[in-house]
């Protein structure tokens, strides 16, 4: 049994974390030796990691074990398909009512880098391939100090779904995905491998992938939750995509993504909705409310 803080976890589970890892990534079919490399590669991470080790009060704490929990845990929210072939697009607006759409995009992308809280709801309908995450519901903010809470409905099994939470606050992400029920604290350095409050940095969140959208059409206008909002189409890269995830791992290979995102008509034109394509009969949605609301949270017991 290897030993971290309060929390201990048994050897033998590292590979069945990996094993869950590679079930709730979200992925297009031909881009499983890709997620093949991403895993090997963290399990590599963990297991030279795991060599350096701190004794303290007589306990040893195994840095590299959090280091794979925590990458199992972002997994578990992500929100990006990953493809295999790169397409060159052209700037921002080139498409038909362009110019509109990529006016509101920017309009939309420096709106967002206001916003210090909000609502998410993660969905996912059709078959996405391999995708085994069917709900994601959680709270962010950043101020006064960042601080995130959810949850994620996860297949395991044929028969059986797991309700997984999490808490991010004090720097330390907190899950009980290993364990249902049971809280790990994964560590000060699991932010530097998962911050879901990265969403809303303005430089690398939702901001980030409005202000890089390319090939913007403006779709037209829909009611989302009782506000007018315009449907703009567009592409992104996967790189900008897994970021929303809070992953702070890039892919070895950014490829472009189909993105749909809804804005709200009226000033401050902020983002209500984004939907990737996994495959041409599957989406992932991604709805925002509750802007600049304050999350609080305290360390689970």
């Amino acid at each position: 049994m290897l030993q971290f803080g309060d929390s201990s976890i048994a050897p033998s589970r590292l590979d069945a974390l990996h094993q869950f890892l590679r079930k709730v990534v979200i992925l297009r079919p031909a881009s499983v030796s890709y997620a093949e490399r991403e895993v090997e590669r963290t399990k590599r991470y963990a297991h030279s990691t795991v060599i350096a080790v701190n004794q303290q009060k007589g306990k040893y704490m195994k840095v590299g074990i959090r280091a794979a929990v925590a990458a199992t845990v972002a997994a578990a929210l992500m929100l990006t398909a990953c493809g295999t072939d790169s397409k060159e697009s052209g700037p921002a607006g080139e498409g038909s009512g362009g110019g509109d759409a990529a006016a509101l995009v920017q309009q939309s992308a420096d709106a967002m880098k206001q916003v210090t809280g909000l609502h998410l709801e993660l969905t996912a309908e059709g078959k996405v391939p391999n995708l085994k995450v069917s709900k994601v519901v959680g709270d962010i903010s950043t101020k006064p100090a960042p601080v995130a809470t959810g949850s994620a409905n996860v297949e395991v099994s044929r028969d059986n779904t797991v309700d997984a939470k999490l808490i991010f606050v004090d720097g330390h992400l907190y899950s009980d995905v290993a364990e249902p029920g049971v809280w790990t604290d994964y560590g000060e350095g699991s932010a530097a491998l998962y911050n879901p409050t990265r969403l809303l940095d303005p430089n690398m969140g939702l901001a980030n992938l409005l202000s890089n959208l390319k090939d913007t059409k403006n779709e037209g206008t829909e009611d989302i939750d009782g506000v007018k909002a315009t449907k703009v189409t567009g592409t992104s890269t996967s790189k900008d995509v897994l970021v929303l995830a809070g992953s702070n791992v890039a892919p070895e290979k950014s490829v472009d993504l189909p993105v749909t995102v809804w804005i709200a008509n009226d000033d401050p034109h902020r983002l209500l909705k984004a939907q990737m394509n996994a495959t041409d009969d599957a989406t992932v949605t991604l709805t925002l409310s509750d802007f600049n609301k304050q999350v609080t949270a305290t360390k689970p017991v």
